[in-house]
């Protein structure tokens, strides 16, 4: 790779903790509703339905654990459980940043040799909270809060930014938004798993493997990026 070459990455869980507070707000919840049958698929149908309406985020998942406490408690709101829900909400809201094993490191230094931008999606007041309070925009050249991560979302940013796909390298530790529709347009994924993913961006492993590769943690995109000039 030459420096004229752009590498984006994915925020939530690539560079930050964050999917482990939806899991402990979603314990919560079933902890309040102990009468819901099967409650982790309730709230991913629930969550899934209400995406085109609310997008990706904290509000929209919170909204839905509203929604589906109303809707299976037929109808007989608790209040005090709402009461409950609402403030787990802002407890997430104002979570403090969780930065992943040796990220800061490693963005310092590919960004003396790197163009480097943020890509991630979900709801614009949290996702810029969260970029500025993780101390990491220096080692930026801009952000993009997206509603969506697909393959037109990234052609957009390439065209505006005058980057060709085959220039363009996406880390992040979701195959469904930052490494399959890279990999499509002619870019390059590379995938960092979590320990926790999101059902909702779960994918079937039966793809083509070109253009996409796994690493195990960060740090070792320096190494895989040397080895590549």
């Amino acid at each position: 790779m030459s420096n004229k070459q752009l590498i984006g990455f994915d925020a939530d869980d690539t560079l930050w903790e964050n999917e482990v507070f939806f899991h402990k707000a979603q314990m919560k919840f079933i902890e309040l509703h102990p009468h819901i049958k099967d409650p982790e698929e309730v709230i991913l149908q629930i969550e899934k339905e209400n995406i085109k309406f609310y997008g990706y985020g904290i509000k929209g998942f919170i909204l839905s654990l509203l929604e589906a406490s109303v809707r299976f408690s037929n109808n007989q709101t608790d209040l005090q459980n709402i009461d409950k829900i609402i403030k787990i909400g802002k407890d997430m809201l104002a979570q403090t940043i969780q930065l992943l094993p040796e990220v800061e490191e490693t963005l310092q230094h590919l960004s003396e040799h790197y163009m480097l931008i943020i890509i991630t999606k979900g709801d614009l007041l949290d996702q810029q909270r969260k970029v500025q309070k993780s101390g990491l925009l220096k080692y930026f050249s801009f952000t993009e809060i997206v509603s969506e991560k697909d393959e037109q979302t990234y052609l957009e940013i390439l065209e505006k930014n005058n980057i060709a796909p085959k220039d363009f390298l996406m880390v992040g530790n979701s195959l469904k938004s930052d490494v399959l529709p890279v990999r499509n347009i002619g870019g390059t994924g590379i995938y960092i798993p979590h320990k926790l993913t999101w059902k909702h961006e779960e994918v079937d492993r039966t793809f083509d493997l070109e253009r996409i590769v796994e690493l195990k943690t960060i740090s070792a995109l320096k190494v895989w990026l040397k080895n590549q000039i």
